[in-house]
């Protein structure tokens, strides 16, 4: 018996991967999309900074200088407070607009579209009280906690080296301005999300290749499984074999319909048979059946019901039989051959 048979030792097929889709089984990276969000973050500071930085030194200019009607009544206080949120919301809408997108590329890229509406089905056991404390021990999740401290561990000491490098800087904005003060903190930010999207994103793709590695390793079939697949997309080898055995029937009862047809039966005299027709209008002599051994017992047979002359010439039915199939026309190489034996014929029945 082969101890490796219960192994999952082969790799996914086809029909495999795509069942796995249809359930909703992908492969996910949490990694790669906080790397995309961080990086789009980045870049939106980067390309519409000086505006959100201007609309903050005018805020808090606003907030400091605020005058005292706002306070004077509910109606006041509220549109105050309404034009701020206003205002709030379209500063940082370019920001969350690149977040959304940055998240779903970076889901999109790691498990490509997928609609799955089996994953959809409600179970019982994934609200299950026991399973969820189950799992909340289990190794996996040990695992990802411990991942994440490492991560964060990682994360932290990036910005540990970069704001230490920085500590004069940062001394020195005691002495600074309001603006000044924003602008030199604004660059702190920008200098500490560059580092953290590179980080994040060698984190990343060390994680994509890992997930992409494990979700192809899990689903990983036996020997076994492979066999059983294989069978079921290629059907039963016994089933194969009888559809195969009533096709070969068919064809020969189809080729003994034809030998009635055939003007002579040359054979060998028991191993080979081969009935050729010809008429006038036929640009060359029809093998319009032939067979061997139980086959030729049975066309001479028929030959013998329907009065049709059976020759014997052993190295004719022979070549024959070699060389052309039933259906087709005797080649130019035996012309003389196949036209003196159905002359012959052709004398014969006029002597009768």
């Amino acid at each position: 018996m082969d101890k490796g048979a219960g192994e999952k030792t082969e790799k996914p097929s086809s029909k495999r991967l795509r069942k796995a889709r249809g359930e909703g089984q992908v492969p996910q990276s949490q990694e790669l999309p906080a790397a995309m969000i961080i990086i789009a973050i980045m870049l939106t500071l980067w390309l519409t900074g000086p505006d959100l930085l201007r609309w903050i030194r005018g805020e808090l200019i606003l907030g400091i200088n605020c005058k005292t009607s706002v306070f004077q009544g509910p109606d006041a206080f509220m549109n105050f407070a309404k034009a701020r949120l206003i205002g709030f919301t379209l500063a940082i809408m370019p920001m969350l607009l690149a977040i959304t997108v940055a998240a779903i590329v970076g889901s999109i890229t790691v498990s490509g579209l997928n609609f799955a509406p089996g994953a959809l089905k409600f179970e019982l056991n994934n609200i299950s009280p026991v399973k969820g404390f189950s799992n909340l021990f289990s190794t996996q999740s040990i695992m990802n906690l411990a991942i994440s401290i490492v991560k964060m561990a990682v994360l932290s000491v990036v910005v540990y080296i970069y704001l230490r490098d920085k500590m004069d800087d940062i001394a020195t904005l005691r002495w600074l301005g309001a603006a000044e003060i924003l602008a030199s903190i604004s660059s702190l930010t920008f200098g500490i999300l560059i580092r953290l999207s590179i980080a994040v994103f060698v984190i990343a793709a060390s994680d994509v290749i890992y997930q992409k590695w494990k979700y192809i390793h899990d689903l990983k079939m036996t020997r076994q499984e492979v066999k059983q697949e294989r069978k079921e997309e290629e059907g039963s080898p016994e089933i194969k074999r009888k559809i195969r055995t009533m096709q070969f029937e068919m064809a020969m009862k189809r080729m003994l319909q034809e030998v009635p047809k055939a003007n002579v039966v040359i054979v060998n005299p028991t191993h080979v048979a081969v009935a050729i027709k010809y008429d006038p209008k036929m640009s060359a002599p029809l093998v319009v059946a032939k067979g061997p051994d139980h086959l030729c017992e049975k066309i001479k047979e028929i030959a013998r019901s329907h009065g049709i002359p059976i020759i014997h010439r052993p190295e004719l039915a022979r070549a024959i039989f070699g060389t052309v199939e039933a259906g087709q026309p005797i080649p130019e190489a035996l012309y003389v051959a196949v036209a003196e034996v159905l002359a012959m014929i052709y004398r014969l029945r006029k002597r009768l």
